[in-house]
């Protein structure tokens, strides 16, 4: 999945499963900073319950899976850590 970012100096999110590798090539020559987000898989069961929005199960297997092989400039963990929290280490970066 990709997304561009209307009114944010024209970023783009990426997420998905997808070949980091792939897009390192697709994106070749751009200012790229790699951002993992992490979150245990029991927490992140619990969020999705809550959102009602989304398939049981998934969470506990992605949680680990969408990370494998990928390299990350920066990371974060909202397990704990609040949202706003894991913005600022991630806008920190970008600055």
């Amino acid at each position: 999945m990709a997304k561009v970012v209307p009114g944010r100096g024209g970023g783009v999110l990426l997420g998905g499963v997808a070949s980091q590798e792939r897009w390192w090539r697709a994106l070749g020559g751009l200012g790229v900073l790699w951002v993992g987000v992490r979150c245990e898989g029991a927490v992140a069961v619990g969020r999705g319950v809550a959102r009602g929005d989304r398939t049981v199960g998934m969470a506990v297997v992605q949680a680990g899976v969408v990370h494998e092989g990928v390299r990350y400039d920066v990371e974060v963990d909202t397990t704990r850590a609040e949202s706003m929290v894991c913005a600022r280490v991630i806008a920190a970066r970008v600055g």
